[in-house]
This record gives structure tokens, sequence and C-alpha cells, in this order.
């Protein structure tokens, strides 16, 4: 089997880079009053050390003579974001109001329970739904951008966190909620032992020993009162919710609270997450690779589609326990009726796409 042949691309970077060193070098000669043959003797055992140099210098003059405008960097940028905005407004306007009413209502809900006494499961729920509120605004300006691909990464994170919320609303057992709050520890045990495997690699500083001995004593604490199995898996703090079944895991819990329809999606979302060829298919044609498109933002309304009504349909979930647990009993259904119109109007801006 041959071999193929290496490519190499003068001036990447640096025009006329090789010119540039020469002609520095023959200016050096015509200046001196030495020979041909002595300078060269001169700077033969010292040449790499002067190409060093060189490359110091010229690196250091490109960095400080760059053409790089921030401002002109900024309009590009924000010039594209109105393009795509534009051309998909009546799509993007209830995508936005929509989130913007989400954010609202969680800073009305915030303000209200700083003086009020509520239970575990609603205390973590309600910091859940910003957590979410924020992946969808994340998700908003990423499309904005033309980064399909960006927002199907934030969406996963998106979906998890959606998923676990809905868990404990169903539920609704504080001793759940404490259980999901402890389970971290798992999180923090995995970092720590990274953490001092890798500090002298990073050049970090190691870790105070206080930080190891409450660790320890938190793990104790947590086998001793729920077993060691609590934090032997990701979802250990589910487990009793599937008794007599494997170990709790994220596709037990999606069908738990009846969302297994998103699995799909969800799936196609990790193919942007995870290293594997099935990342590149936004850039196919066929069975061909576009390289070029790679680095190109995306303005079709069809690609805009399932991460927005993905998006505002778990939301709308999502809000329908919210919203009953925060609005008054007579103001619950004009709420709830009020973000599905939202909703309903996104939904038939798609029927062109």
């Amino acid at each position: 089997m041959g071999r193929y042949k290496s490519v190499e691309i003068k001036g990447l970077f640096f025009d006329k880079f090789d010119e540039l060193f020469e002609s520095s070098l023959h200016a050096a000669i015509k200046n001196s009053k030495l020979s041909k043959e002595e300078i060269v003797a001169k700077l033969s055992p010292k040449f790499d050390d002067l190409v060093s140099t060189y490359e110091d210098t010229i690196s250091s003059v490109y960095l400080e003579n760059h053409k790089f405008n921030l401002k002109n960097f900024l309009k590009a940028h924000f010039d594209n974001q109105k393009t795509i905005a534009v051309s998909n407004k009546d799509s993007f306007i209830p995508f936005f109001l929509y989130i913007n009413g989400c954010a609202i209502a969680y800073k009305k809900i915030t303000q209200k329970i700083s003086r009020k006494r509520i239970d575990s499961t609603l205390k973590t729920n309600v910091a859940l739904y910003g957590l979410i509120i924020r992946r969808a605004d994340e998700i908003a300006n990423l499309l904005l951008c033309g980064h399909i691909d960006g927002a199907m990464i934030i969406w996963r994170s998106f979906y998890e966190y959606s998923i676990i919320l809905l868990l404990l609303a169903i539920e609704n057992n504080p001793n759940l909620a404490d259980k999901f709050y402890r389970h971290s520890i798992r999180n923090s045990k995995n970092k720590v032992a990274s953490f001092h495997k890798h500090h002298k690699a990073l050049n970090f500083k190691a870790l105070p020993k206080s930080t190891y001995k409450n660790l320890k004593e938190e793990i104790e604490n947590l086998n001793n009162e729920y077993g060691k199995d609590f934090l032997a898996n990701d979802f250990g703090w589910a487990d009793d919710l599937f008794p007599g079944k494997q170990k709790a895991n994220f596709r037990l819990i999606e069908a738990r609270v009846e969302m297994s329809k998103y699995r799909p999606y969800y799936l196609l979302c990790c193919e942007q997450m995870h290293s594997n060829f099935n990342g590149f298919n936004n850039f196919m044609e066929g069975r061909k690779l576009i390289l070029p498109r790679i680095l190109g933002q995306e303005i079709d309304l069809k690609y805009f589609v399932d991460p927005m009504q993905f998006t505002l349909s778990i939301l709308n979930d999502i809000n329908d326990y919210i919203l009953y647990e925060f609005s008054t009993r007579n103001e619950f259904e004009v709420n709830m009726l009020l973000l599905e119109k939202i909703f309903e109007q996104q939904q038939k801006t798609f029927k062109s796409a």
C-alpha cells in the first residue's frame, strides 16, 4: 500500500517567511566588512540559535502589529446574528418570548421563597428550574449564532436536568430530594481522586489534608445511612424507586416520568457530544464530508426546528408543575394557557421548514 504524500503549506500565518529571513541575512552580509565565507563560518555553529531568535522576533512583531479589530469583529458577529434572527424572526420571537416568560416567573418565585420555608423537593426543583432556564437561554443564543450542534450539546444537559426535576416532582418525596443532593459526594470523590493523581503534572498545589478527611467522613456517614450501594453508581440516589430491577439509570428514570419519546433526539444530541464520526452528519452531502462547511453557520429554518420545538415542549411539561406550585388557584389555568399559546404560535411557523 503506497504512502500518502504530506501536505505542506507555505505562509499559513507568515507571508514570505523564508524570503524575509534570507533578505535579513543578505542585508547583514552586505553591510558587514567580513567576506561571505567568513560570515558563513561564524554563523554555522550558531545557525539554529539564529533561526530560533528570528522566529521569536517575527512572532512578537506579528503579535504586536496584528490586524485584528475587536470593534469590526463584534459588528460582523452581531450582523450575522441579526441576519439569522431576521431570516427566521417568526420562529425566534415566540421562542425568546417563552424563555423570557420562564425567566420572569423564576425571578418572582425566588423573590417570594426567600421569605418562606419550603420542603426539600420544592427547594431543589426551584434551583433545577433556574438551571434549566439558563440552559434554554444558552440554546437560544447558540441558535442565534447558527451553531446548531452547539445548541444540541447544551440541549442534552437541558434534557437531563429536566428529567430529574420531573422525577422529583412526580415522586414528591423530600427524602428522595435529599438523597439527590447528598449523592453529589460521589462526583466530589471522583474529582478529588483524579486531582490527587494529576496535580503535580499540572503544577497545581495539593489539596489540604482536611479535604480528604472531610470527604472520607461524609462518605462513611452516607454508607452507614444508606448502604454502600448508594454511591455505587451515578443514580444510586434513585435505586429505591426500582426494587427488584437493575440499578437505577437514566433510561429507567426517563421511562418513569414518561418522557422516553424524546430519546431519539437525545441520542442524536449525544452524537454531537461524544467523539464519533456521526458528529459530522450536519456537514455531509451523501457520503461526502464537506470540510469548509464545518466552520460555517446554519441559517436555514429547517436546522432550527428540532432544538426549538423540543426545548419549548419540555419546558411546557415542567411549567405544568412549576406554575401549579406557584400560581394562585384562579390564575394557574390562564398562566399555563399563555405559555401554551406562545408554543403553539411557534409550532405554526415551522410548517414552511
